[in-house]
């Protein structure tokens, strides 16, 4: 199969899925929904609301809150409205999704984390730490289980409109202890749709390395997004591709399993595909998030 019909198969799918998925979340005045059950109302800039929605219209919502009482959110600065089960509790502390839904296998996305949140995600190839030193600006750290290379990243979201979110970011890294006159640094953009249980991004830097007095560079392109097929299980998708030589495409579809007030365990076979001609060899893709 090509990998132009891949990747628009897979960039439907989740369109489709996203549209239901927004037009589910919005409780209607008088329902089941906004009168009995407690929700969470996260806004772009990461604040986030917990209780009960009395009324809405076309502009804003009403909620009584479980902690300052009732607030009006004006409806275009929410990022998503999710019902919350006792599962998201730990201690009396909303945990939120939004923390593992910055990412994918392998790329970022526009979603924001809060000041304070932070997690370790931990693959095959080795570890990696991001913290939200602010909100909506998140600085990081990766590299493998022999130190090389060692990258250090940093990424700004913010909000566009009602459910669209960018982000601007960079990786910049050395070939640390096996290679002192090696380094590179990617620059990104990423556009995403969508909030923490439903989503799809794309995303396009341009990457620069040298490696020991050898300079290259490549512009790169991703799309990714998820899918929660229920509380703890969602479908993900992810990609890398390079188009300045020839066709390069990496492909990871897999499944995140979320455990309650844990963390998150995914899995995933990643397909390889050059000039449109995808390898036999799936490449797994194992890692776990952890709330640090």
């Amino acid at each position: 199969m090509k990998i132009k019909s891949i990747l628009f198969a897979c960039s439907v799918l989740f369109l489709s899925s996203q549209f239901f998925t927004i037009s589910g979340q919005e409780a209607i005045p008088g329902s089941a929904v906004s009168a009995k059950k407690r929700m969470v109302i996260t806004k772009h800039d990461g604040a986030e609301f917990i209780g009960t929605i009395i009324t809405q219209d076309e502009r804003e919502i009403l909620m009584e809150t479980e902690t300052i009482g009732r607030v009006y959110i004006p409806k275009h600065e929410i990022l998503s409205i999710e019902v919350l089960t006792d599962e998201d509790y730990r201690g009396g502390r909303y945990l939120g999704e939004n923390l593992y839904a910055t990412r994918y296998f392998i790329t970022t996305n526009g979603l924001p984390m809060k000041k304070g949140d932070s997690y370790a995600l931990i693959n095959l190839f080795g570890p990696e730490y991001q913290a939200a030193v602010a909100n909506n600006f998140t600085l990081g750290a990766i590299t493998s289980w022999v130190g090389i290379p060692l990258i250090g990243s940093a990424k700004y979201a913010f909000a566009m409109g009602e459910k669209v979110s960018g982000a601007i970011g960079t990786l910049i890294g050395s070939g640390s202890w096996a290679s002192l006159g090696s380094a590179g640094g990617l620059v990104y953009g990423a556009l995403t749709v969508g909030g923490s249980r439903s989503n799809i991004s794309f995303s396009a830097g341009y990457a620069g390395v040298t490696i020991e007095g050898d300079v290259g560079s490549a512009p790169l392109f991703s799309v990714a997004g998820m899918a929660r097929i229920n509380e703890k299980v969602a479908f993900v998708f992810d990609s890398f591709i390079y188009t300045k030589e020839e066709f390069f495409a990496l492909i990871i579809p897999g499944l995140r399993f979320y455990r309650p007030n844990k963390g998150a365990f995914q899995f995933g076979f990643g397909g390889i595909a050059v000039e449109g001609e995808v390898l036999p060899v799936p490449v797994p893709m194992i890692s776990w998030f952890v709330r640090i």
